[in-house]
């Protein structure tokens, strides 16, 4: 098989794996974040300030945005497609990194790339962090060029890709930058200063500097002062750092998604979802770890950004959880590697056949990553949701903020506010169901935004003096998320397990 028929079949074989989950769940979307990427191609706009073209992860906005209005497409059509097409990019990159960077021959450098999109973190990754998979996909495409710098193509190739996946997702850009400045510093220090280590310090300037503007833009918060229908009231305790949005206290951090309470809380979180990611193959990736500098690099930084959390909890990189999932694309490699020796079928003139061992941990690896790919089954027939799996279940999406069940109904309740709220009302939304009342009520309607505690956005709803202030919450418990709707509301439209509350005055929470 030819090299580029072989990172065809890499990204059909990512396309196809990644597509059994939106059939599954057709027509719904799939996944928390997939509905805001909905009401972005809704609003059409890519940069709502200047700023927001450096301190803002734009590349995919600006594609989906500017395709739907050629097309006229249904949002969340295209977003059935969409996640499909990056997990291929993903895929097909593995295959290409394993080419053109380590040198691997095409039997290797496929089974690498097949056995990465079966993997649980490569799928949760691509389920809905869209940007993080458009921008790690071409992170797998640029690191190779570093090698090929010396040469004018491989030069201006190394440019254009390292913009583009600094305007594609910030730790893609962050782990690019921190690879690249590793190896010129590792360079200099071994005095294997010369015209390669020029160029390449010559090619990472562009990506250098407009991540570095567009961490100045953040700081300064440029783009904060731009008009919006939310009102923000900012119950959840974010933890940051003394205002630095990249550093969290994470002892202190109080959201839906992050909130330990104790030390203790925190290690057990990190260590349960870094056993339930690897430890099926964690033998192969230490029997196939070898030295290069990329993968060498590319793996510290991991190692910071998931555990730097348990070394100084109150001041390490937002996201933990987030940087765990992305150890898969280094520990491929090195599982890979690791079964290079085993598997005669590699051409690697090996006589022993797989062991035991070996093919039952990539068995176990694969039922795991396959078990995600039918979870929209599992929630649609069997009720079996997020909650159902202690300590992991919030770092996993499944549904799209709600139950399958209930998303025509969410749809319905928002539809019928549409057509009652007024100048002078206003209506209260649980983060879950914010981007459905972007995607559903006009720019005009005010919304107040709340995470934890409704009853500071009752107050904050009150303050403002509106007359009518509406709500929307499950009419039974269904166990999530954790908030209740205070008694001074009362049902003012059903709409299956969903209903549309209306404030009548006095509050005192569930």
């Amino acid at each position: 098989m030819s090299g580029w028929k072989a990172l065809s079949l890499a990204f059909f074989v990512g396309f196809v794996i990644r597509l059994v989950p939106e059939v599954l769940s057709y027509p719904h979307p799939i996944g928390f974040d997939t509905v805001y990427y909905a009401t972005v191609m809704k609003s059409g706009v890519v940069w709502p300030h200047w700023g927001s073209f450096f301190g803002s992860s734009w590349l995919l906005l600006a594609l989906i945005v500017s395709f739907r209005s050629l097309v006229g497409v249904d949002p969340f059509s295209l977003l059935k497609v969409l996640g499909p097409v990056l997990f291929g990019l993903n895929v097909a990159g593995v295959y290409w990194f394993a080419r053109k960077a380590l040198a691997w021959n095409v039997r290797l450098s496929v089974f690498a790339s097949g056995f990465f999109a079966l993997q649980l973190a490569s799928l949760r990754i691509s389920w809905d962090l869209l940007r993080n998979t458009l921008g790690l996909g071409l992170l797998l495409f640029t690191l190779p060029l570093i090698g090929l710098v010396d040469s004018r193509r491989g030069l201006v190739g190394f440019i254009v890709l390292g913009l583009l996946t600094v305007f594609a997702h910030e730790y893609a850009a962050v782990t690019l930058l921190v690879v690249v400045l590793g190896l010129l510093v590792w360079r200099f220090l071994k005095r294997r200063v010369d015209a390669s280590w020029k160029r390449l310090l010559v090619g990472v300037v562009p990506s250098l500097t407009v991540f570095a503007v567009g961490v100045w833009v953040r700081f300064l918060q440029l783009d904060s002062a731009v008009g919006s229908n939310v009102i923000e009231v900012g119950d959840g305790a974010r933890g940051y750092v003394r205002g630095v949005f990249f550093l969290v206290d994470y002892l202190g951090v109080k959201s839906s998604t992050d909130s330990y309470g104790s030390y203790w809380g925190l290690a057990s979180s990190v260590l349960a979802l870094f056993v339930l990611l690897y430890l099926s193959y964690s033998f192969l990736i230490w029997k196939g770890y070898f030295g290069n500098e990329i993968l060498g690099t590319w793996t510290a930084l991991l190692v910071v950004g998931a555990f730097g959390c348990l070394v100084f909890p109150f001041c390490a990189l937002e996201y933990w959880h987030r940087w765990m999932f992305m150890f898969v694309y280094p520990f491929t490699f090195y599982a890979a590697n690791g079964l290079r020796v085993s598997f005669k079928v590699f051409g690697e003139g090996i006589a022993r056949l797989p062991s035991r061992k070996a093919t039952g941990m990539v068995l176990v690896t694969v039922l795991l990553g396959v078990s995600y790919l039918f979870t929209p089954v599992l929630m649609a027939r069997a009720n079996v949701n997020v909650s159902s799996f202690p300590m992991t279940c919030t770092y996993f999406s499944v549904s799209p903020t709600v139950p399958y069940e209930d998303v025509d109904d969410v749809a319905q309740a928002m539809q019928w506010l549409q057509g009652r709220l007024s100048q002078n009302s206003c209506v209260i939304l649980q983060h879950a169901f914010l981007s459905w009342g972007k995607l559903y009520l006009d720019n005009s309607q005010i919304i107040v935004h709340f995470e934890l505690d409704v009853d500071s956005a009752v107050n904050v709803a009150l303050e403002r003096g509106f007359d009518h202030v509406f709500s929307v919450w499950w009419n039974v418990d269904i166990g999530w998320y954790g908030v209740s709707m205070p008694s001074g509301f009362v049902p003012a439209g059903d709409f299956g397990r969903l209903s549309v509350y209306e404030y009548s005055g006095g509050m005192n929470s569930g």
